[in-house]
């Protein structure tokens, strides 16, 4: 407490004593990604860039992690040490929290359940890297002769603003843009739709899997047998399965994406130490959406690979019992 204090203090005066320090410029906000390149047609994004090098230090890392074991050095099993052991550890803190949830399918599920963990994690802490955001590209658009125009205008009633309207930073005035390099992929919504597609095809895959088309008795119950009641939950299942999708893909970019708005806000008017905390709230947030997004994807896949008549033996025996 009395850190953050400190902080917050130290960060006021050097607002006061120096207001050009650290100074950024006026905040802006763009939903969508923005382009970078075109390879062939193809427009890579700024997010899409991130993604596919959190994706490579994902595999490097896990290619140093796993080098001692693929070597076939002994001692790796017994004594592991560095970056084996750190890698060790979140994956054995991921196994063992994953085993609680289902511990029949642990062993099938984990794959990618620890993926969509280690990807959603590294992919919204990116976002916090310096130069994340902040540097980027000029790029031009728009009709530059209605911006000419314009210019002429604004120079006749305004000449102090003329100089303004040709710097590149963070422009909006369709003439020069900036398009940031990097941005974090949780903080584009084709990132979190993907991979809450991803998990939905998992769950309903492993559903006709285990059960096969009794997988489906879950959301078309019979009235004669168990009633209209029974008949309208299911209904409310089917809807939740597909609205389910909605609710991953905008609670991780949602969360994510919002607190890149509050950094670079609180950057733009306390531009020294006061953003700090506010960094480490970020970090604490990235973890959680990462930990909720693949406990999540384990709890519904374990729920898809139950019998709706077993469940419901269980059900009618509780009740019984209960008399």
């Amino acid at each position: 407490m009395f850190a953050v204090l400190a902080v917050l203090v130290i960060g006021i005066v050097l607002r006061f004593i120096a207001p050009e320090f650290g100074k950024v410029g006026k905040p802006e906000v763009s939903f969508s990604a923005e382009s970078i390149f075109s390879i062939g047609g193809f427009t890579v994004t700024n997010s899409l860039l991130l993604t596919v090098i959190v994706t490579i230090f994902l595999i490097v890392f896990s290619a140093v992690a796993t080098r001692r074991l693929r070597s076939g050095d002994e001692e790796a099993l017994t004594t592991p040490r560095g970056t084996q052991n750190f890698m060790e550890l979140i994956i054995e803190q991921l196994y063992t929290l994953m085993e609680s949830v289902n511990a029949k399918y642990v062993a099938r599920f984990f794959t990618l359940v620890a993926t969509i963990f280690l990807i959603v994690v590294v992919s919204s802490w990116s976002g916090l890297i310096p130069g994340v955001g902040s540097i980027g590209l000029c790029v031009a658009g728009g009709d530059h002769g209605a911006v000419a125009e314009a210019q002429t205008e604004t120079a006749a009633a305004e000449p102090h603003e003329v100089e303004s309207t040709t710097s590149c930073a963070h422009r909006t005035d369709g003439y020069t843009v900036f398009h940031p390099l990097l941005r974090a992929p949780t903080a584009d919504l084709n990132m979190t739709i993907a991979l809450a597609l991803i998990s939905f095809f998992f769950t309903e895959f492993w559903g006709f899997k285990t059960l096969g088309f009794g997988y489906l008795k879950k959301f078309f119950i019979n009235p004669l047998k168990h009633g209209m009641i029974q008949t309208f939950v299911g209904l409310i299942e089917l809807i939740s399965e597909v609205v389910r999708l909605i609710s991953f893909s905008f609670r991780l970019f949602g969360n994510i994406f919002a607190g890149e708005v509050v950094l670079l806000v609180m950057a733009y008017l306390f531009p020294t130490l006061l953003s700090l905390p506010f960094y480490g709230l970020e970090l604490f947030v990235g973890f959680i959406q990462a930990f909720v997004f693949a406990i999540l994807t384990m709890v519904f896949t374990s729920m898809a690979t139950e019998s709706h008549d077993h469940a419901a033996e269980a059900h009618a025996e509780h009740g019984v019992a209960a008399h």
